[in-house]
């Protein structure tokens, strides 16, 4: 450094010169460089914006340093970072260059970028003498200069355990009060440590006030210095804080949870003993969705923490809001010991209680995959049969989670596959719509149908198309999984595939022979074509096109071309027909007349037969009649002429011979 010094002479080098001296204590040089020409470089800033008065104190120089000041150098010129010498003074602890510095009205109160000033980095040495000396110099109400963090010194202090701080500065009046920028008070920075000795520290703010408003001052989300001591574990701190009559052990942070909720779940089995003994109430506190301090524990699989709590007689196994208790907790996360544990301490607990949706421990320990868990609940004695309010089976949750040695265990355990739930689902079709390949092939290979159908007609084939999972479809199909059955709105595993967009499963369906043109049963009669159109997925639209796939318009324009084909030539057959009916109807017609015709003249020939006869039959009457009166004339003239023959004396001829005579006359 001092070479590379030497070796130029412009004025950045002179500053690389007498920041050098000041490193090296080479009081000579400075003194030979700060007095010459350049008055200037007694505060001349290097890179960092630091001046040789600072790399006096951080390399310890203090003759250097009394030359640098005698010499006009500024004792309050910061860095870059807004530190001054002073704050590199009493970040290093050392007190020759502090005396020094404040002999020379070094500011106390001058803040870097982080708000910090000289009395905050005070706090940091075990030595309590660098506080001291600052706090000599600060004036009433100035030691509670708060940082960019609203953290005083006693803030600090209480950060790093040192007892003898905090007393001298409460001793100067800080405000053991004053939240930071997090709501938390000095407190909570002294319970918030994992050392033994954070006790002194704890009673030293405690002994200044001890108040139940200090005790159970809570941040901004709530929490009080006893869940930081909790949270850390601090044995000691809790048994400090816990041994004021004002701590509230049950208090609830922003969460609802309690100092014991948070023991329980860090599994700190001495402070859950600890806080129990000390929580006056007789109740065990439960947070914001019912679960108590027991449910954390059994979760967290804190045997030893379990057993604490259930040796208290004032816990029990509650359900939370849903309905679940801390043994289903402990099923779900796969907490043997602590079932073991509960059902030892218990025995009373029911193994098959369900929650308000019907589930059991095993239904939870199924769904979360733990198969030592569910081995456990068998040999205890659990339903493996039991259902909840959609009617699933914890072979269900197993299946639909894919988690195959639990489904083994389940069927190995006397399991039906056979159930279905209220649509109609198999476990088949769970396992489907997980895309569970493995599972699948377990399920069929215990009796389940690959073609089995729920109450909305799909398949587990269509449930696997719906999700794209080609391994799964490819395990159904090999075991004869009809790829066109459809729905009772008449889709089938093409329509899902096409509408989702899977390329490789409509290969795989086409290639084990699916309709592509199958129609819905709805109004639209969409193909699958047509939902791979509405999708805009134009790899799968092209690919079915190049395997003879329609659009339902397509459908509709070759339907309708053939129906007018249909029709065209129905209507030549129907002119035909028409125009044959109306030759038949006329030739009837025809012959309908002529035979009217025939009847019409028959009667009228019978009607002129029968005025002749009647006109005969008149004159033959006529002709009696004239000759019946002719012979009366006769008659009578006969009569008369006999008389006057009588009378001359002539013979009388009978009637019947005038009557021939006179008829041969007339002959």
């Amino acid at each position: 450094f001092q070479a590379s010094a030497a070796s130029s002479s412009g004025p950045a080098s002179l500053g690389s010169q007498v920041h050098a001296a000041a490193v090296n204590g080479d009081r000579s040089a400075l003194v030979k460089l700060i007095s010459g020409q350049q008055p200037s470089l007694k505060d001349h800033e290097d890179q960092f914006g630091r001046t040789p008065l600072m790399y006096c104190v951080l390399a310890d120089r203090l003759c250097c340093a009394e030359v640098l000041l005698k010499g006009g150098a500024s004792v309050n010129k910061t860095d870059h970072s807004q530190r001054t010498a002073l704050h590199l003074a009493a970040q290093k602890g050392n007190m020759r260059f502090l005396k020094l510095l404040l002999s020379r009205r070094a500011s106390c109160l001058q803040k870097d970028l982080e708000g910090m000033t000289p009395l905050h980095l005070a706090t940091r040495h075990p030595s309590p003498k660098v506080l001291a000396l600052l706090l000599k110099h600060i004036g009433p109400g100035e030691v509670d200069t708060q940082d960019k963090n609203k953290q005083t010194a006693l803030h600090w202090s209480a950060f790093f355990n040192r007892p003898e701080h905090v007393r001298l500065l409460i001793k100067h009046d800080s405000n053991i009060g004053i939240p930071d920028s997090e709501g938390k008070i000095p407190l909570h920075w002294a319970a918030h440590s994992q050392e033994a000795s954070a006790t002194q520290t704890v009673r030293c703010i405690l002994e200044a006030a001890p108040t139940e408003s200090l005790l159970n001052w809570q941040d901004y989300e709530g929490r009080t210095p006893l869940h930081f001591a909790v949270a850390d574990g601090n044995e000691a701190v809790v048994k400090v804080l816990t041994s004021y009559g004002g701590c509230n052990v049950t208090a609830y942070d922003n969460l609802f949870r309690t100092p014991l909720h948070w023991a329980a779940l860090l599994g700190h089995a001495k402070i859950v003993h600890l806080l129990l003994e000390r929580n006056t109430s007789g109740t065990i506190p439960s947070d914001s969705q019912g679960a108590t301090p027991l449910h954390y524990g059994a979760q967290s699989n804190n045997a030893e923490t379990v057993g604490v709590f259930l040796s208290h007689p004032s816990v029990k196994d509650e359900p939370d809001l849903e309905g679940r208790t801390a043994f289903m907790w402990a099923a779900g996360k796969g907490s043997d010991d602590v079932i073991r544990t509960m059902l030892a301490l218990a025995p009373h607990i029911d193994i098959n209680m369900a929650d308000k949706y019907g589930g059991t421990a095993l239904h939870a320990a199924s769904l979360s995959g733990h198969v030592s868990t569910v081995k456990l609940l068998l040999e205890k004695g659990a339903t493996v049969d039991s259902r909840d309010v959609m009617k699933h089976t914890p072979l269900f949750r197993a299946c639909e989670m894919g988690y195959k040695d639990v489904i083994l265990t389940l069927i190995k355990g006397a399991a039906r596959v056979d159930l279905v739930d209220v649509d109609g689902h198999t476990a088949l079709h769970w396992a489907a719509l997980g895309g569970n390949a493995e599972v699948c092939q377990i399920l069929m290979e215990n009796g389940i149908s690959p073609n089995v159908q729920d109450h909305a007609g799909r398949t587990p084939l269509q449930c696997a198309a719906y999700g794209g999972y080609i391994t799964c479809m490819a395990v159904l199909m090999e075991n004869n999984a009809d790829p066109n059955i459809q729905d009772k709105e008449g889709r089938t595993a093409l329509h899902w595939s096409c509408n989702n967009g899977y390329l490789d499963a409509v290969k795989l369906l086409l290639g084990y022979n699916a309709f592509p043109n199958q129609m819905e049963h709805t109004e639209e009669r969409y193909t699958p074509l047509d939902y791979a159109l509405l999708g805009g997925h134009s790899e799968v639209t092209q690919f079915m096109l190049e395997h003879g796939a329609l659009s339902i318009a397509a459908i509709q324009d070759i339907a309708a071309a053939s129906i007018q084909a249909v029709y065209k030539g129905y209507t030549v057959r129907k002119a035909f027909r028409e125009r044959k009916q109306l030759l038949m109807r006329h030739e009837q017609l025809r012959k309908d007349a002529a035979a009217k015709k025939r009847e019409e003249e028959q009667r009228r020939r019978e009607a002129v037969h029968r005025v002749s006869v009647n006109a005969a039959d008149k004159r033959r009457v006529s002709l009696v009649r004239a000759e019946q009166e002719k012979l009366a004339l006769m008659s009578i003239n006969d009569s008369s002429v006999e008389a006057k023959k009588s009378s001359r004396g002539e013979p009388t001829k009978t009637k019947v011979e005038r009557h021939r005579g006179t008829t041969g006359v007339n002959k």
